[in-house]
Parts: C-alpha cells; sequence; structure tokens
C-alpha cells in the first residue's frame, strides 16, 4: 500500500509528459529546434544563398536602407514586397545580409508558425491532438522544407500566410458567426497577395467560396422572378456583408499592387510585361523551345505532379493522396468540398502557371535530354508540403490502431530514403548544381573582383547577375545598378561621372549601352583602362586611380 501513491504519481508525470508531447508548446519547440539545427547545418555548408534569387531578395531589401538612393521605391515593381519588407530590419547588419542569416530568420519564424497552425488546422478538423501532431511533424521532418526555412527565399513566408488565411478561413466556415476569423483570413490573405502572385489565387478562391455558401441554390428550381423573393433578405445581407468584408481586405493588396506600379514606375500592368517581368523570361523560354507545359495542360499536370512527388517524397505523397480521397468522401464533413479547394490553391495556381506559360519548370524525370538545362524551380513544388501534411495526417486519424501503426511506419521510413540516397534533397540539388544556382556558374571574374577591389564605386548590370555583391567587398552603397537614378541614366552617358569600376558581361545593358555603343566607346576607353578579360566578363577602372 505504500507503493500506490508513488506509483500514481510517476503515472501522472507520465501523463503530463504524454499530454505535454501531443500540445502545441511541443509542436513550437520542436519547429525552433528543427528550424535552428537545419539553418546551422546550412551556413556552414555555405548554402544559405546558393539560389540566385536569394541574393537577390537580400538585395531588395538591403537597398531599401542602404545604398546610393535608398527608399522603399527599391522595392520595384516586379517581385511583390512583403517578404522584401520583413527582411529590411535585418539587412541592415551587414554580417546578417552577406551570409543571408537575414533571410534565415524570417523564413525561420515562419516555418516555426506554420508547423504550429498546421497542428491548429488539423484538430480543427479532427478534433484529435494525436493527428493534428502528425501533421505538424511531417511537415517539420521534410527535409525540402527543413532546407527552404534556412534561406531567404519567398517560398516558407508564402506557406505561413497561405496556412494562416486558410485555417482562419476554416474556422469561419465551421461557424460562420466567428466575424473575427474571417478578418483574420482575410488579413492573412493580403498577406499572400504582397507574398507571392500564389496568394491572389487564394483570396480569389476563398471569395468564390463565400459567395457559393450563401447563394440560395436551393431556389434555382424557382423562376427568375421567384428567386430574388426566395433569396431571403437575412441570406442576401450575409452574401453582401460576409463577400464585401472578406474582399475588401483581401484584394486590397491586390488594388495596392497596380497602384504602387503606376506611381513608381508610371504603368500599373508593369510587372505583366516588362522586360523583368515573367512573361519577358518565358518568352525567351519559348523562343529556345524549352517551355514544354506551355498550351499542354497533361503536360503542365505531370510535371507539377513529378514536383510535387519530388518535394513531398513518395512515401508521404502515397499516403497523402489516400487521406484526401477519405477527406474528399468524408460525408461527415459539411464544408470538405470547400476545405478540399482551400488546400488544393497551389496545385491550381502551379498547374495553371505551366500550362499558360507564366512560369517553367524543369525536373529531370520529365526534362528531354536535349535542353541546356534539366533542373530549375523545382522549389515550387514545396507549396504542396502543408497539403499532403494535413492529408496524412487525416488518414492516420481515419485509421483503425493498426493502419495508424502502418501509417507512422511508413512515414517514418520517408526519412530513411534520403539518408541511403534513394530521394534527393531536390531544392538544395537544385540551388547547388541546377539553374537556380547562383554557384554553380559563379565566374572566374568574382574572385578576381573580391580580390582587387579598393574602393569607388561600380558600376554593374544587377539583373543580369554578372557579379554578386555579397560575396564581394563593395558596400551596397558603393553599386550603380538600374534602380539607381540619375546615376544609373547618367552613367550611360558619361560613364565616368561616378563609377570608379565598370563590371559588365556579354550582351548585358551595360555591355550594350557603352561597350557595344560607338558613341559612349571612347569615352570609356578615354577614362577606363581594362584591368579583366575573359570571353563573357570585362572589367574596367577608373584610369589613375590606381
Amino acid at each position: 500500500m505504500s507503493f500506490l501513491p508513488s506509483e500514481q504519481s510517476i503515472w501522472e508525470r507520465r501523463q503530463k509528459i504524454f499530454d505535454w508531447l501531443l500540445s502545441e508548446r511541443a509542436v513550437v519547440v520542436l519547429a525552433v529546434l528543427l528550424g535552428a539545427a537545419a539553418t546551422v547545418y546550412s551556413y556552414f555548408h555555405g548554402y544559405i544563398n546558393v539560389y540566385g534569387d536569394a541574393e537577390s531578395h537580400l538585395n531588395i531589401a538591403k537597398r531599401v536602407v542602404d545604398s546610393l538612393t535608398p527608399g522603399f521605391a527599391q522595392l520595384g515593381g516586379i517581385w511583390l514586397p512583403l517578404p522584401h519588407v520583413l527582411l529590411v530590419p535585418f539587412v541592415k547588419v551587414d554580417f546578417l545580409w552577406r551570409t543571408g542569416l537575414a533571410g534565415s530568420i524570417v523564413s525561420g519564424a515562419a516555418f516555426v508558425v506554420s508547423s504550429l497552425f498546421l497542428y491548429k488546422l488539423v484538430f480543427l478538423i479532427t478534433k484529435n491532438r494525436p493527428a493534428a501532431l502528425m501533421a505538424a511533424a511531417v511537415f517539420m521532418a521534410n527535409p525540402n522544407i527543413l532546407y527552404m526555412q534556412s534561406t531567404p527565399m519567398t517560398e516558407p513566408v508564402l506557406i505561413v500566410f497561405f496556412i494562416l488565411s486558410s485555417y482562419f478561413f476554416i474556422k469561419f466556415l465551421e461557424n460562420d458567426r466567428d466575424i473575427f476569423s474571417l478578418i483574420l483570413s482575410a488579413l492573412f490573405g493580403f498577406c499572400a497577395v504582397l507574398s507571392r502572385y500564389d496568394g491572389w489565387l487564394l483570396v480569389t478562391v476563398e471569395a468564390g467560396i463565400l459567395s457559393l455558401l450563401y447563394f440560395p441554390w436551393r431556389k434555382l428550381t424557382l423562376s427568375l422572378s421567384r428567386l430574388k423573393s426566395g433569396f431571403s433578405q437575412e441570406r442576401w445581407e450575409k452574401l453582401q456583408g460576409r463577400v464585401i468584408l472578406f474582399s475588401t481586405l483581401a484584394f486590397f493588396g491586390v488594388l495596392l499592387w497596380f497602384l504602387w506600379d503606376f506611381l513608381i514606375l508610371g504603368d500599373p500592368l508593369y510587372f505583366t510585361h516588362s522586360q523583368f517581368s515573367a512573361k519577358s523570361q518565358q518568352n525567351n523560354w519559348l523562343a529556345r523551345g524549352e517551355l514544354p507545359a506551355y498550351g499542354h495542360p497533361l503536360t503542365a499536370l505531370l510535371y507539377y505532379l513529378a514536383t510535387t512527388l519530388s518535394n513531398v517524397g513518395i512515401i508521404t505523397f502515397i499516403l497523402a493522396a489516400a487521406g484526401l480521397v477519405y477527406f474528399f468522401f468524408n460525408h461527415k464533413s459539411k464544408h470538405r468540398y470547400f476545405i478540399s479547394l482551400i488546400l488544393l490553391v497551389p496545385f491550381i495556381f502551379n498547374v495553371l502557371a505551366l500550362f499558360f506559360g507564366q512560369s517553367v519548370i524543369f525536373i529531370p524525370s520529365l526534362t528531354p535530354q536535349t535542353f541546356e538545362w534539366r533542373l530549375f524551380n523545382v522549389r515550387y513544388g514545396v507549396m504542396m508540403v502543408p497539403l499532403a501534411a494535413v492529408c496524412a495526417a487525416y488518414l492516420f486519424y481515419r485509421l483503425r490502431t493498426s493502419g495508424k501503426a502502418l501509417v507512422v511506419a511508413l512515414l517514418l521510413l520517408q526519412p530513411l530514403l534520403y539518408v541511403v540516397g534513394y530521394s534527393q534533397v531536390i531544392t538544395l540539388q537544385d540551388g547547388t548544381s541546377g539553374l537556380s544556382s547562383a554557384t554553380a556558374k559563379m565566374p572566374d571574374a568574382q574572385f578576381w573582383f573580391a580580390k582587387n577591389y579598393d574602393r569607388g564605386l561600380v558600376l554593374v548590370d544587377d539583373y543580369a547577375r554578372t557579379m554578386s555583391i555579397i560575396r564581394s567587398p563593395v558596400p551596397m552603397q558603393n553599386v550603380i545598378y538600374v534602380g539607381n537614378k540619375p546615376y544609373w541614366e547618367e552613367s550611360f552617358q558619361e560613364p565616368e561621372k561616378y563609377a570608379t569600376w565598370i563590371v559588365m558581361q556579354k550582351d548585358d545593358e551595360v555591355w550594350k549601352g557603352i561597350y557595344d555603343n560607338p558613341a559612349i566607346q571612347g569615352r570609356l576607353f578615354k577614362y577606363f583602362q581594362k584591368v579583366y578579360t575573359s570571353p563573357e566578363i570585362l572589367i574596367f577602372k577608373r584610369s589613375g586611380t590606381d
């Protein structure tokens, strides 16, 4: 009898530990630990800034606070601004800017919040904590997610706002009197809209669902004259009120972007057709005959399915597909079709973008051998990891004990496939050796310039990525690029006016505007001497500055 209290105490302690492991706090702690460990690994292996776009995101934010012409106009008009605005407080510190850790902080925070709200989302759907923990664990253990959250890329930022907006929208669907959740969904939808263009489809789908939800479908059998009377005043007010409330905030981001491009660049549609736009880039691929999914719906579907599979992992993909089917036919869930549609938005967006030629993905399993590059933009598939996590967890929730054990065992096998080399961390592979990589094609001129630069302003076409600024000793305020008015324009008339150094790559704007321009080339050789020559890159230094 004397042992009973202690045995009960031990049982209670074990129960508390078990309850804590199934809690939101455990998810946050685990996410912080995993995210930090992945970032440390990326830092010491030099993986944080291997993407060319990673440096571009850092540089855009840096120019807002530290450039020849600082200010928010440096955000530009192509990439949506919110990820860069979030970077601004951190890139002020040169070490965080050059190492990319500024981006790791933002993406890491997004990773932690995403993990927590995936847990909350699955618990909202299932009311089952083990299933909720399963969803968070699948997301947190995905190596492509872990790598991307250590970088300055914009995908983690979009993912967190996608999850937040979806969670609060689904919470509103479960209780349409919870107007505060609808407002929060619109707020985070607004943030998604200003993060990546995928967010535009998200808020459009959510607004469409609200319209469908309150439309009197049962009255469609009535004549048109009776339809209006069948549409009760209360229901009409709900339709108007909720759709307008949501859309006013959610679509305000779209309006702001049109207005921004008009005020800064004089064209509200600048992001759709300028020389820096996605359309312009895809036209170059189209001219080379290397836009395989354009105009081919089945090819677009196959390319994104293969990309999803490579990011999610084959075992998780199969379990998630089964879970999605289970959920889709779960008649107990009143809004299962709407919830499925929301979670499938990234898939729909990317397939449509490939089909309409607004995006391109090269993946080795599908890309023809004749293409110059066979690995590019595969990171777009990480957007499907949240859906895979939710669906795999839902499958776990629906199965009996033996089925649950099988799901857990299979999910534990997924990391082993990466360990033995059967599966690759394809986002890292693209960053280190694919077309997305900045380091795979680093020119010798980069190392020469890093060694020989001493002082002065540098004229360079940053869009062509002739030279990596973060890997050079050049301070950002010493760089003259296309966004530095009037320095940029005047340098094409009088190259010697500001620049001590001119770095040009064959056929970039500086090469064409100065070196290939007979009217200006004379001034170039009068005031500058060529100090570095290669088939693709020339570097000039102002005469008499040694």
